[in-house]
């Protein structure tokens, strides 16, 4: 339990159910005293429940936060949500609910689950309102971990949690929503990387799509695919980040034509719900938490990488960042994209 809306109302509806609860959160920040563990433990009391808190801070910095800097550091953007729920939420955590004595790992997340009839396999499903489903930070989970897990939101809306909260009295009910990175205030990944970086970001050039000297950079870790505000470059068009070159220290930029890409190579890839696709076989493919999906066909699918073609090219392809795949409203699976890629150069079925 975070002590938001979304924990709290997920408890009460179960609760409601005449399921017997605890409530148990992770002490990963340095918060002091008012942190989410005071709100979840604020929420415990009023629905008369016992509250957990688990000490996870250094685990939070050597899984999470060290990651996340290494990662802007190599020219990757990673997505910290997927790695904590991976190795934290549904790792240490899910491992002392167990130890606890639970039997079950309930969330605030907006997904779904349901039982493959034909496999038996426990299939990870989009929530059923579009415009709050979090399965796509979930991917990484195994069919163990998705087995322990009940999402009581899947079918609601986000006004709907909302009126229930205010309708039980729970204390968060008026609680804005939380940030998208929890340890970034104002989600400024920039001005808190420069707080935080372990060693300096060293300047370097900005090159055209032609290898020209257009610019200088203030440090790869500040840039990441398809930026354009914040380039200091002048070309009397509009141009954005392509690549980035960490090992030459360079940014690329180009035209909007040059961020598309016909495809992509993604590595570890984790299949959730299914075994893995066969090549030839077709997919919707989320590139970023926020994209609306777009029609792909699965090229090469080996135990550590894969690679998939767009049905259409598509912009900024950002290495670090998760490639999803689902199946109508079944989440097949996803993997870690590695780069850009022309699908041509691969076999295709």
């Amino acid at each position: 339990m975070s002590g938001g809306v979304d924990s709290s109302v997920a408890a009460a509806l179960l609760q409601r159910a005449g399921v017997q609860l605890f409530g148990i959160t992770m002490a990963h920040l340095e918060s002091g005293s008012a942190g989410p563990g005071a709100d979840a433990a604020a929420v415990c009391a009023k629905l008369g429940i016992p509250h957990h808190t688990v000490e996870m801070r250094r685990l939070f910095q050597d899984r999470v936060i060290d990651d996340f800097i290494d990662e802007y550091f190599a020219g990757r953007t990673p997505n910290p949500c997927v790695l904590c729920n991976l190795t934290i939420k549904w790792g240490r955590l899910l491992e002392a609910a167990l130890d606890l004595g639970a039997d079950y790992f309930v969330t605030g997340h907006y997904a779904r689950t349901d039982r493959d009839p034909e496999s038996g396999r426990r299939r990870l499903l989009k929530a059923l309102h579009a415009d709050k489903d979090q399965s796509y930070a979930l991917w990484r989970l195994s069919q163990s971990q998705l087995s322990r897990t009940l999402f009581p939101l899947g079918r609601l809306t986000k006004a709907e949690v909302r009126r229930r909260a205010a309708e039980l009295g729970l204390p968060a009910s008026s609680k804005g929503e939380s940030q998208d990175v929890c340890f970034i205030p104002g989600d400024d990944y920039r001005a808190w990387l420069r707080r935080h970086q372990r060693r300096l970001a060293q300047p370097g050039e900005i090159v055209d799509h032609s290898g020209r000297v257009v610019g200088r950079h203030k440090g790869i870790p500040f840039y990441t695919i398809g930026q354009r505000r914040g380039l200091g470059v002048a070309l009397g068009r509009p141009v954005y980040v392509t690549s980035i070159d960490p090992l030459r220290n360079r940014i690329h930029i180009g035209g909007p034509e040059e961020l598309l890409a016909d495809g992509l190579i993604a590595g570890s890839p984790n299949w959730v719900s299914t075994e893995a696709p066969q090549p030839g076989e077709s997919c919707e493919v989320r590139i970023r938490y926020r994209d609306p999906g777009y029609a792909a066909t699965f090229v090469q699918i080996e135990p550590g990488r894969l690679v998939l073609r767009f049905d259409r090219p598509r912009p900024a392809v950002t290495p670090g960042q998760s490639a999803v795949f689902y199946r109508g409203e079944v989440l097949l699976g996803g993997g870690i994209i590695t780069t850009p890629a022309d699908p041509a150069e691969y076999p295709v079925p």
